[in-house]
């Protein structure tokens, strides 16, 4: 059943990440809900800067995007991907209007050249590369770029439904997108580059390094109890470190959730509804409009190997013969499956195709008549491909593909002429119909032999049916009824069986603790008044009731809260008046040998070697630079300390201290100075554009 699962797992949601996140590896996690949304309008979605996104705006965006993903995988888009697409059209906005000012005031532009050279030039976008694969990428944007000479949209759609002038548009959008990203990254990055000074100074921290002995105490075996915090320390940290406190909106919902599970009627019932059809699922001669209209896991009309199988189900697929039947039987938990194995073979598993494509039947023509051997016509297959095909050429390898994945894929058809073809052997496939499209291919490589079935699974999740799900609604309403109070409710859950939790939710936060799909509670919380208890709401596989119960909103965290000050007291300036502690007791220790200091300490002497000043951490020790430096420092024999670390007190002894000798190569420094700021280079300038912004994030009211 796990393989069941993931097969039933392989939806748009997995696809929107794929097909539609095109500059997530530059962007990241960085635009992030940061706004007032107490104080919004409720006309805008978003404000960056002064500049405002209307609803309709919004709402046109990412309408074209659900279109686009549905015309791309035509499959519809469930709760999920539409988060996801909410969130990227959220994203794009806010990236499109920090970059506009940022260009407006360096200069940089996107062209239209630029773009018609990302779409058929000679560097492909990476945009048509994750939406094509990496080989087809290139004829997808010729193919484009054809139709927009031509204006051929009808005729194209007519062959390629996704071919439309909006979803080309899409497209289009995001390639200069992701150019617009890259070339403002790379004129901050430029700014950043390593000079002269810096790679001498690299040089000089790796050609140096010591050898020393130490003992040390951890701040964190000193007691609380000890340390005194007083509030000018609080304060004193808290304006050095404001930047560090700046806070989104946020509200912290109390809530209870309810998951809504099967009944004992529930599971008769669904095993009643197998039953019904079992008699013509073990015996019909095709059964796949049964399966397919009935059964969570489709029909796949293909020979797999056994390892696809999981317990029960592939022992069946294993010991059996063809048309042997597997009873209706419950697997993981909640689900029923019977099978029925339509066929046996031992072949191979998987296969390696090359694969040309044309849409004109004159350019096949020519091709077709040549000599079709692997000399005249695959040992330059791109060169023919690009002279002879309009439509997704494809000259180089698909990959390693078992017969499912061919099927998917390519197509019934197509995939069975793979399947009929020897090794290193060559064939040709047309179409049916008034668009044609016509193959040249060769099956380059074979796995070795496997036994393999293709088996016809029936599989149905168990539900909450309609009358369990009232049941489950009507005690949890007749709970508020009686509690109608947040004390309430809290002091009577556990005696009522309920579980009331806490979880804190942001502007584009969609779940509340583990309950996904559950927006409308999260607005529920922004919108109304603290203490004030929601409906129920049915989220997913789960009843939910949830209420307010504290409210941030966006800007610093403030030393007036109580929490917030225990955390800063505990997490940040704890830890320092902890060494400060523990320096003044170190100044103490008479013996003021390393000996004496280990005594004093509790502690064992340690060595730590090669140690230098491009080290980021010490073995045994962690990042300490004060540690560091100041053996680099220290005089052969010499005691240092006590040294206060950031999380320890160390006292060390110089063993030796030497120069390795190293020939200085300025470009290499200068290229090892530069590695370590290329990821810095491609993230942080939209980081610091966003951080730097006033974006108001009134998402929440509409979604």
């Amino acid at each position: 059943m796990a393989t069941l699962q993931r097969i039933r797992n392989h939806s748009v949601a997995l696809l929107v990440i794929v097909g539609l996140a095109m500059a997530a590896f530059i962007i990241g996690d960085l635009l992030t809900s940061s706004s007032s949304i107490m104080q919004s309008s409720r006309d805008k979605v978003v404000t960056v800067n002064g500049k405002k996104v209307t609803y309709e705006e919004f709402e046109t965006e990412r309408n074209r995007k659900q279109e686009f993903v549905k015309a791309m995988y035509n499959q519809d888009i469930d709760n999920s991907a539409t988060e996801q697409l909410t969130q990227q059209v959220y994203n794009e906005f806010v990236t499109k209007l920090l970059l506009n000012e940022a260009c407006e005031e360096t200069g940089l532009s996107v062209t239209p050249g630029e773009v018609n050279e990302l779409v058929q030039g000679t560097h492909t976008s990476s945009v048509l590369k994750q939406l094509f694969g990496e080989q087809n990428a290139k004829a997808a944007g010729a193919y484009f770029a054809n139709i927009i000479i031509n204006d051929s949209w009808e005729e194209a759609q007519q062959q390629i439904p996704f071919a439309t002038q909006s979803n080309w548009a899409e497209i289009e959008d995001q390639i200069k997108l992701v150019r617009t990203i890259e070339k403002y990254n790379t004129l901050i990055g430029t700014a950043v580059k390593p000079n002269k000074l810096e790679a001498e100074d690299n040089f000089a921290g790796d050609n140096e390094q010591a050898t020393f002995a130490y003992v040390r105490k951890s701040a964190y075996t000193v007691a609380d109890s000890l340390i005194k915090v007083s509030d000018k320390d609080l304060k004193a940290y808290y304006q050095s470190s404001k930047r560090l406190f700046k806070t989104p909106d946020m509200v912290t919902l109390a809530y209870i959730a309810v998951p809504l599970r099967p009944s004992q009627a529930d599971f008769q019932s669904a095993l009643a509804d197998m039953q019904a059809v079992e008699e013509e699922f073990k015996s019909a001669d095709d059964i796949s409009d049964l399966v397919n209209s009935n059964s969570e896991v489709p029909y796949l009309d293909a020979f797999v190997r056994m390892d696809a199988f999981e317990g029960e189900v592939r022992d069946f697929v294993e010991n059996g013969q063809k048309n042997d039947f597997y009873a209706p039987s419950l697997q993981d938990a909640n689900s029923y499956v019977m099978a029925r194995i339509l066929d046996k073979t031992v072949a191979p598993d998987s296969f390696q195709v090359e694969l040309m494509m044309f849409a004109d039947q004159a350019k096949y023509d020519s091709v077709a008549a040549l000599k079709l051997t692997v000399d005249s016509v695959f040992t330059n297959a791109a060169i023919t491909a690009n002279e002879n095909s309009q439509l997704a050429q494809q000259a180089g390898r698909l990959g390693w593909m078992n017969e499912a994945q061919l099927l998917n894929q390519l197509g019934n058809e197509l995939r069975n002429q793979v399947v009929a073809t020897r090794k290193g052997n060559i064939f040709k496939y047309e179409t049916d119909g008034v668009q044609k499209v016509y193959y040249i291919g060769r099956v380059t490589d074979l796995t070795a032999p496997v036994q393999k079935a293709k088996v016809a699974i029936y599989a149905t999740t168990v539900s909450p049916s309609s009358a369990t799900r009232r049941t489950e609604y009507g005690k949890l309403n007749n709970f508020l009824t009686d509690f109608k109070t947040v004390k309430a409710m809290r002091d009577s859950a556990r005696s009522r069986g309920f579980n009331m939790l806490e979880a804190n939710v942001y502007t584009n936060s969609s779940q509340v603790g583990r309950v996904s799909d559950a927006r409308q509670a999260v607005r529920f919380g922004f919108e109304n008044k603290v203490n004030t208890v929601s409906e129920i709401y049915e989220c997913g596989d789960n009843l939910l009731v949830v209420a307010p119960v504290r409210k941030v909103e966006a800007g610093y965290s403030s030393l007036s809260d109580t929490l917030f000050q225990q955390q800063v007291r505990n997490l940040l300036v704890m830890p320092a008046k902890k060494v400060e502690y523990l320096v003044e007791e170190a100044n103490r220790v008479s013996d003021k040998t390393l000996q004496g200091y280990a005594q004093a300490f509790g502690a064992d002497i340690d060595t730590a070697k090669f140690v230098n000043f491009n080290l980021a951490s010490i073995s045994g020790l962690g990042n300490e630079p004060a540690v560091i430096a100041s053996a680099l420092k220290a005089d052969k024999g010499a005691l240092v300390g006590p040294i206060a670390g950031k999380n320890n007190v160390v006292v060390l002894q110089l063993i030796d201290k030497v120069g390795k000798d190293l020939q200085y190569d300025e470009a290499a420094r200068i290229q090892t100075v530069a590695s370590g700021r290329e990821y810095a280079a491609a993230a942080q300038p939209l980081n610091t554009l966003q951080q730097e912004a006033d974006i108001e994030d009134n998402r929440v009211t509409f979604y």
